[in-house]
Protein backbone atom coordinates (compact mmCIF):
# COMPACT_ATOMS: atom_id res chain seq x y z
CA UNK A 1 0.00 0.00 0.00
CA UNK A 2 1.05 3.45 -0.67
CA UNK A 3 1.75 5.88 1.61
CA UNK A 4 -0.84 8.18 0.45
CA UNK A 5 -3.47 5.05 0.47
CA UNK A 6 -2.18 4.25 4.23
CA UNK A 7 -2.73 8.07 5.09
CA UNK A 8 -6.26 8.21 3.13
CA UNK A 9 -7.19 4.83 5.23
CA UNK A 10 -5.83 6.49 8.52
CA UNK A 11 -8.38 9.38 7.79
CA UNK A 12 -11.21 6.49 7.25
CA UNK A 13 -10.43 5.17 10.59
CA UNK A 14 -10.52 8.88 12.11
CA UNK A 15 -13.99 9.33 10.07
CA UNK A 16 -15.41 6.41 11.98
CA UNK A 17 -14.17 7.04 14.77
CA UNK A 18 -15.55 10.63 14.45
CA UNK A 19 -19.17 9.03 13.43
CA UNK A 20 -18.68 7.30 16.52
CA UNK A 21 -18.55 10.37 18.77
CA UNK A 22 -21.34 11.78 16.89
CA UNK A 23 -23.62 8.86 17.87
CA UNK A 24 -22.22 9.39 21.72
CA UNK A 25 -23.11 12.71 21.83
CA UNK A 26 -26.46 12.25 19.62
CA UNK A 27 -29.36 14.98 21.06
CA UNK A 28 -26.87 17.18 22.24
CA UNK A 29 -28.18 20.79 22.72
CA UNK A 30 -24.80 21.87 20.28
CA UNK A 31 -24.86 25.03 22.24
CA UNK A 32 -20.82 25.74 22.60
CA UNK A 33 -19.34 26.36 19.14
CA UNK A 34 -15.64 26.20 19.21
CA UNK A 35 -14.25 28.24 16.45
CA UNK A 36 -10.54 27.15 15.61
CA UNK A 37 -7.38 29.38 14.50
CA UNK A 38 -4.48 27.55 13.19
CA UNK A 39 -0.76 30.04 12.85
CA UNK A 40 1.77 27.31 11.58
CA UNK A 41 2.54 25.52 14.77
CA UNK A 42 0.22 26.86 17.01
CA UNK A 43 -3.65 26.29 17.25
CA UNK A 44 -6.31 28.36 18.83
CA UNK A 45 -9.89 27.32 19.53
CA UNK A 46 -12.29 30.07 21.03
CA UNK A 47 -15.21 28.68 22.69
CA UNK A 48 -18.12 30.27 22.61
CA UNK A 49 -21.96 30.25 23.99
CA UNK A 50 -21.28 27.44 26.55
CA UNK A 51 -24.30 26.45 28.08
CA UNK A 52 -24.44 26.97 32.12
CA UNK A 53 -21.52 24.92 33.45
CA UNK A 54 -20.48 23.43 30.20
CA UNK A 55 -16.62 23.42 29.63
CA UNK A 56 -14.86 21.85 26.90
CA UNK A 57 -11.68 20.59 25.74
CA UNK A 58 -9.61 19.56 22.87
CA UNK A 59 -7.13 16.95 20.90
CA UNK A 60 -5.15 16.86 18.45
CA UNK A 61 -5.07 13.54 16.68
CA UNK A 62 -3.04 12.41 13.83
CA UNK A 63 -4.46 10.31 11.84
CA UNK A 64 -2.48 6.91 12.70
CA UNK A 65 -3.47 7.57 16.37
CA UNK A 66 -7.00 6.98 15.20
CA UNK A 67 -7.10 2.87 15.10
CA UNK A 68 -6.19 3.09 18.87
CA UNK A 69 -9.89 5.46 19.11
CA UNK A 70 -11.86 3.04 16.97
CA UNK A 71 -10.94 -0.09 18.78
CA UNK A 72 -12.14 2.61 22.24
CA UNK A 73 -15.43 2.90 20.42
CA UNK A 74 -16.07 -0.23 19.64
CA UNK A 75 -15.45 -1.59 22.83
CA UNK A 76 -17.16 1.35 24.68
CA UNK A 77 -20.24 0.48 22.79
CA UNK A 78 -21.02 4.48 22.19
CA UNK A 79 -19.52 5.39 25.89
CA UNK A 80 -17.45 8.36 25.05
CA UNK A 81 -15.29 7.98 28.23
CA UNK A 82 -13.37 5.15 26.62
CA UNK A 83 -12.52 6.79 23.66
CA UNK A 84 -11.75 9.90 26.06
CA UNK A 85 -9.17 7.70 27.69
CA UNK A 86 -7.70 5.83 24.73
CA UNK A 87 -7.06 9.99 23.62
CA UNK A 88 -5.19 10.77 26.98
CA UNK A 89 -3.07 7.64 26.84
CA UNK A 90 -1.91 7.77 23.16
CA UNK A 91 1.73 9.60 23.37
CA UNK A 92 1.21 11.25 19.96
CA UNK A 93 -2.15 12.76 21.04
CA UNK A 94 -1.55 16.06 22.14
CA UNK A 95 -3.92 18.36 24.64
CA UNK A 96 -4.98 21.51 23.80
CA UNK A 97 -4.63 23.66 27.57
CA UNK A 98 -6.69 25.80 28.81
CA UNK A 99 -6.21 29.42 30.39
CA UNK A 100 -3.85 29.51 33.31
CA UNK A 101 -0.19 30.85 33.32
CA UNK A 102 1.85 29.00 30.45
CA UNK A 103 4.80 27.16 32.22
CA UNK A 104 3.25 27.53 35.67
CA UNK A 105 0.02 26.17 35.40
CA UNK A 106 -2.62 25.85 33.04
CA UNK A 107 -6.16 24.00 33.25
CA UNK A 108 -6.77 21.21 30.59
CA UNK A 109 -10.31 22.63 29.46
CA UNK A 110 -11.70 26.06 30.07
CA UNK A 111 -13.44 27.90 32.53
CA UNK A 112 -17.21 26.39 33.09
CA UNK A 113 -20.78 28.57 31.78
CA UNK A 114 -17.42 30.97 30.27
CA UNK A 115 -16.22 31.64 26.74
CA UNK A 116 -12.51 30.58 26.57
CA UNK A 117 -9.79 29.65 24.69
CA UNK A 118 -8.01 26.45 24.32
CA UNK A 119 -4.22 26.52 22.79
CA UNK A 120 -1.26 24.11 21.98
CA UNK A 121 2.09 26.10 20.95
CA UNK A 122 4.97 24.16 18.86
CA UNK A 123 2.94 20.83 17.74
CA UNK A 124 4.38 19.26 15.24
CA UNK A 125 3.62 19.13 11.37
CA UNK A 126 0.84 17.18 10.85
CA UNK A 127 -2.53 16.70 9.82
CA UNK A 128 -4.64 16.04 12.78
CA UNK A 129 -8.35 15.87 13.84
CA UNK A 130 -8.84 18.76 15.97
CA UNK A 131 -11.54 16.93 18.42
CA UNK A 132 -13.32 19.59 20.77
CA UNK A 133 -15.66 17.77 22.93
CA UNK A 134 -17.98 19.93 25.47
CA UNK A 135 -19.53 18.42 28.81
CA UNK A 136 -21.36 19.82 31.65
CA UNK A 137 -24.38 18.29 33.94
CA UNK A 138 -26.55 20.55 31.92
CA UNK A 139 -26.53 18.23 28.91
CA UNK A 140 -24.82 15.26 27.11
CA UNK A 141 -21.73 16.06 25.56
CA UNK A 142 -21.37 17.74 22.83
CA UNK A 143 -18.30 16.30 20.42
CA UNK A 144 -17.21 18.49 17.55
CA UNK A 145 -14.14 17.11 15.19
CA UNK A 146 -12.48 19.32 12.53
CA UNK A 147 -9.50 18.67 9.97
CA UNK A 148 -6.44 20.46 10.81
CA UNK A 149 -2.73 20.73 8.84
CA UNK A 150 -0.48 22.31 11.83
CA UNK A 151 2.58 23.69 10.16
CA UNK A 152 4.16 23.57 6.50
CA UNK A 153 1.74 21.69 4.51
CA UNK A 154 4.05 19.51 2.77
CA UNK A 155 5.70 19.06 6.51
CA UNK A 156 2.39 18.32 7.31
CA UNK A 157 1.71 15.93 5.30
CA UNK A 158 5.05 14.18 5.27
CA UNK A 159 4.76 14.11 9.11
CA UNK A 160 0.95 12.01 8.71
CA UNK A 161 2.50 9.67 5.55
CA UNK A 162 5.07 8.40 7.83
CA UNK A 163 3.29 8.15 10.79
CA UNK A 164 0.51 6.12 9.42
CA UNK A 165 3.18 3.73 7.87
CA UNK A 166 4.86 3.03 11.31
CA UNK A 167 7.96 4.86 10.30
CA UNK A 168 7.96 7.43 12.63
CA UNK A 169 5.66 10.46 14.16
CA UNK A 170 4.97 13.69 13.20
CA UNK A 171 7.26 15.91 11.43
CA UNK A 172 9.05 18.34 14.27
CA UNK A 173 8.05 22.05 14.36
CA UNK A 174 10.20 24.47 12.00
CA UNK A 175 10.97 26.45 14.94
CA UNK A 176 12.80 24.13 16.63
CA UNK A 177 9.98 23.83 20.05
CA UNK A 178 9.97 21.06 22.04
CA UNK A 179 5.93 20.72 20.77
CA UNK A 180 3.03 20.27 23.41
CA UNK A 181 1.89 16.26 25.28
CA UNK A 182 -1.11 15.21 26.25
CA UNK A 183 0.64 15.87 29.75
CA UNK A 184 -0.18 19.57 29.40
CA UNK A 185 3.36 20.92 29.27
Amino acid sequence: MTNLKKAAAGFAVAATAAAGISVAGAGAANAATPFVHIAGNTVNVHVTAPLPNQTCMGMLVPPYAAADIAGAAVAGGGNLMPIIAALGNNPDVIALNGPGIPGIFQLPMTIPGQDGWLSAQNVPSNIYALAVICMGHAGPMEPHLFPAVVGNPMEAFAGSASGSTGIGGPAAPTDNGTGSSSSGS
